[in-house]
């Protein structure tokens, strides 16, 4: 029996996401773009890259469990919403236990909780998905300027939410090239301390 490869599981990931909502599809590849963009820019290998993106698929999965009216209340009440996501974070992190990711599971335990996360990924992680989540439309918000997602990521650190080398260097990246994807990857690599 063969073996899918990583691009045909992310594949399926994707449309397991799309059937559910396609802005769970959206969220997912764009924060997914987002952790291989920044993974290299840190010079993480490839098995942490990968974590990452599937972090970012997986962390949506949890939604499958959640009714698709709480889904269109997301959009509409977010107090609402809100008693329904610790039914979707924890589904999300069991589905990837019961896949057997034991990393892609501890960034999905940590990463939503008001504290800086234990795990290495996990830190990067939670900085990448705020900023992909300031900037998507909510239906009690529009979508967050790159300047007040910025604001937000300070708010956090600051607070010690969000681990403040993290945020600083993501931070400085976004300032040097305007666009992490037109980033270069060989000029910026996080504080030691901030990835141990």
């Amino acid at each position: 029996m063969s073996h899918p490869s990583f691009k045909t599981y992310v594949k399926t990931l994707n449309s397991l996401l799309k059937y559910k909502g396609d802005w769970l599809q959206q969220e997912s590849q764009d924060l997914a773009k987002l952790c291989h963009m920044y993974g290299k820019l840190l010079h993480l290998d490839e098995d942490e890259r990968k974590t990452l993106l599937l972090a970012a698929y997986f962390k949506n999965l949890g939604a499958l469990y959640v009714t698709d009216q709480l889904l269109e209340e997301e959009f509409r009440d977010h107090g609402h919403m809100v008693a329904s996501l610790n039914i979707w974070f924890a589904e999300s992190a069991k589905i990837a236990r019961d896949a057997g990711l034991k990393d892609v599971e501890a960034i999905l335990d940590q990463y939503h909780r008001r504290t800086i996360p234990q795990h290495k990924l996990a830190r990067i992680f939670q900085v990448l998905n705020t900023w992909i989540a300031c900037q998507q439309e909510k239906g009690w918000r529009h979508p967050m300027t790159e300047r007040e997602a910025r604001i937000i990521l300070e708010q956090r650190a600051r607070l010690r939410w969000s681990d403040p080398l993290i945020v600083r260097h993501f931070i400085h990246c976004c300032n040097q090239s305007c666009s992490l994807s037109d980033a270069p990857t060989n000029n910026y690599s996080l504080p030691s301390q901030a990835v141990t």
